[in-house]
């Protein structure tokens, strides 16, 4: 478990040639309940390797048919997959720098996309990159130690937690109090130099694009994927 209602799934593929995917997109999945066919994505939480792994991170939803489904494999079963979909991926232009916002399971894109950005932080000596994670408290914070190890490792990357629900006297050096979007004051945005990724929350991504819009950004300086939460 990644924390007490989120857990890291991974699955092989027997795809041949191997299943492919740009860091960022999602898979979905595709099961029956009570006659019906249901479907469920989730984005893609390792890099691409061409050896059919697909790893994703998925929370618990109490009486959720997918949840039934996913918390309840054993090792060695199946299930079945369409993909990969989606949009949220590194566009070719690299920026000043990189803003990644996400809230919960909307973080795993991120993850995916680590070694791309090492890549680039290294041809490009002055992009910086801002990482930030909303979730309720401590123990909800996803891969915060692999996000941590990549901003110690690259100074000119930065990693922060937003508790929304955590006592504010007991943060620590990388954690912040409140939602995640109210970190935006604190950033000096730049419309011309930043580019903006949001997943996750519906009402989290909404709110920061009508904030980002107001400073000014264009359409094409905000990628965002909407995490619909359902049963």
């Amino acid at each position: 478990m990644l924390s007490p209602n989120v857990k890291h799934f991974i699955f092989r593929s027997d795809l041949n040639p191997a299943f492919d995917f740009i860091p960022g997109q999602f898979i979905t999945i595709h099961f029956e309940r009570d006659g019906k066919i249901l479907r469920r994505s989730y984005s893609i939480a390792n890099v691409p390797e061409q050896n059919n792994i697909i790893e994703f991170a998925a929370g618990f939803v109490e009486g959720g048919p997918g949840s039934d489904l996913l918390f309840n494999l054993k090792p060695g079963d199946a299930i079945d997959i369409n993909g990969p979909f989606g949009r949220l991926i590194l566009k070719d232009e690299v920026p000043k720098r990189y803003i990644f916002v996400a809230t919960s399971t909307g973080i795993t894109p991120y993850r995916a996309m680590l070694p791309a950005l090492q890549k680039r932080l290294e041809e490009n000596k002055l992009l910086e990159v801002v990482i930030l994670q909303g979730v309720q408290k401590r123990e909800d914070i996803l891969y915060g130690d692999e996000f941590l190890r990549f901003a110690k490792e690259h100074p000119r990357v930065s990693f922060f937690a937003h508790l929304s629900r955590e006592n504010e006297h007991h943060l620590l050096d990388h954690e912040r109090r409140g939602y995640v979007q109210t970190a935006f004051p604190t950033l000096a945005l730049n419309p011309e130099q930043d580019l903006v990724y949001l997943c996750g929350n519906p009402g989290m991504i909404d709110e920061s694009f009508a904030y980002l819009k107001d400073k000014g950004f264009d359409m094409q300086r905000i990628v965002r994927e909407k995490y619909i939460s359902s049963k």
